[in-house]
Parts: structure tokens; sequence; C-alpha cells
């Protein structure tokens, strides 16, 4: 079994977390190679709170940035998705383990259900790679842990 820190795969984690079985594998969806290797990771999460620290209404708006490694057959998937009218849902594995190459087992997840809204490129040391950093803008954020719980966040994207 091989371990990877963190993934990213466009889809869906969450409905089949409800639809598999504890231990079984999770789908050909979730197959390392349909997934990119996270390089770099970053977001944040604002919410509005009154003077005694209450949140009220939604989050604000969230971007996720984030850099793959991509094969350069695999560039134009993301640019693509720029010119997408509806929203996409990408699932981030954390501590993901792969067993006969297919998801087993992750520590954590985070799906992001958003646009794809600024794509960029540089070259890799290997001629046949290159590292793609994505800006995500995102509608909803999902925690999901292991054992299936889940945190869902509204986010706001009034600004």
């Amino acid at each position: 079994m091989k371990e990877i820190k963190v993934m990213v795969f466009v889809g869906n984690l969450e409905e089949l977390v409800k639809s598999s079985m504890k231990d079984a594998v999770l789908s050909d969806r979730f197959s390392k190679y349909n997934g990119y290797t996270v390089q770099q990771l970053s977001y944040g999460v604002e919410r509005v709170r009154d003077e005694v620290g209450t949140a009220y209404g939604e989050s604000e708006g969230v971007e996720v940035d984030f850099t793959i490694r991509v094969m350069d057959t695999e560039l134009i998937v993301f640019y693509e998705k720029l010119k997408d009218l509806a929203s996409e849902c990408y699932t981030f594995i954390f501590n993901g383990t792969f067993e006969e190459d297919h998801l087993k087992h992750y520590d954590n997840a985070m799906m992001v259900d958003g646009f794809v809204v600024d794509v960029e490129e540089c070259a890799a040391n290997d001629k046949n790679q290159a590292l793609m950093h994505v800006k995500l803008l995102a509608r909803e954020l999902i925690y999901i842990h292991h054992d299936g719980s889940n945190l869902s966040i509204n986010i706001s994207n009034s600004h």
C-alpha cells in the first residue's frame, strides 16, 4: 500500500462514502491515476460575528488555491473548466492510502463545490510534466472525516 499526502479529484466523494461499504475500494473514479498530487494548497474561510462572537449570515467568499503536477496531455482539463458555467465538485483527499491503485482509506477529505477562475502553468523538471496553479471560487466547502461524518460550510460570494 502506498500513502499519498494530498490528492485532488474531480468528483464527489460524499456520494461514494454514503453508498460504499466500510473498507471497500472507493470506485474507479478515485483511482490514483484519475487524481492529481497536490504540491501546495491554501484557502481561508471568514465569518461575520457580532460583539459577543456569535456568527451570523453566510461565510464570506472563499478562494481555494492549489498547485498540482500534471502531464502535458492533461493541461487542457482545467483550461476547459474555465469555460464552464456550472460549478464542479473537487475532492481533496488527505493521507489517502491506495491499494492496487485504488483509494482504500483516507484520514480526511475536503470537497469544494465551485468554479475554476484562474489557471497558470509553469515548466517542471520533467519535459512531459508541468506544474499547474488553479484557483477555485468556492460555493460550498464540505469537510469529511474518514468515518463519514461531515461539516458543511455554505459560502456567500457577494463581493
